[in-house]
């Protein structure tokens, strides 16, 4: 991650601008600076005319399935290297980067945003508008609400629930079954 990707959590974590206003930042953002994300592929399906008509069409496509058994919405954006298994489902305008790490069945809402290195455990659902930093690990059953920002290392635990718009801090942790209320704020470093 860069410096001014870097800077741009810190103003989220500050409360000096809102997780919408940080996601298009941070999209923005994304082919600058030396550290930038990887870009990434789009996965849709081949059509045999490539002009601006295909475009159109696979803009406003119905979801695409992405493997056997994966349904992805359009304009979904995921890196080639990760892997989903069967059952999972992906929303439209989600990014997955790279070596994100899908250790089972999931679910991804639409526009959420999965930064490089995350791990997600078997039956995690990550909702509308969440933003996964980098090198988080999601654990099973768990549950990362609407709008809701996991910075860079923190770990949330099997069946913990982040609430809409809570923001877990850089390399907090989030214990078993815990639930982090509306708008919540865990601490970089600390244990809920």
């Amino acid at each position: 991650m860069n410096n001014d990707s870097e800077r741009v959590l810190g103003m989220l974590s500050e409360g000096k601008i809102t997780v919408e206003e940080a996601e298009r930042l941070l999209e923005a953002l994304g082919g600058h600076g030396s550290n930038s994300a990887p870009t990434l592929e789009t996965r849709t399906p081949k059509h045999e005319n490539d002009g601006e008509e295909a475009q159109d069409e696979r803009d406003n496509r119905e979801p695409i399935w992405l493997g056997a058994g994966v349904q992805t919405g359009p304009g979904t954006h995921i890196s080639p290297d990760v892997k989903f298994p069967p059952g999972s489902e992906i929303g439209a305008g989600a990014t997955v980067r790279e070596g994100v790490v899908v250790e089972g069945v999931v679910k991804i809402g639409a526009g959420a945003v999965i930064h490089e290195g995350t791990q997600l455990f078997e039956g995690c659902e990550i909702s509308h508008g969440a933003m996964v930093g980098p090198f988080a690990v999601i654990g099973k059953r768990a549950k990362v609400s609407e709008g809701a920002f996991i910075f860079k290392n923190a770990k949330i635990a099997e069946g913990a629930n982040i609430g809409v718009g809570a923001q877990i801090g850089e390399e907090a942790e989030v214990s078993p079954g815990a639930r982090v209320p509306l708008g919540g704020q865990v601490p970089p470093g600390t244990v809920w």
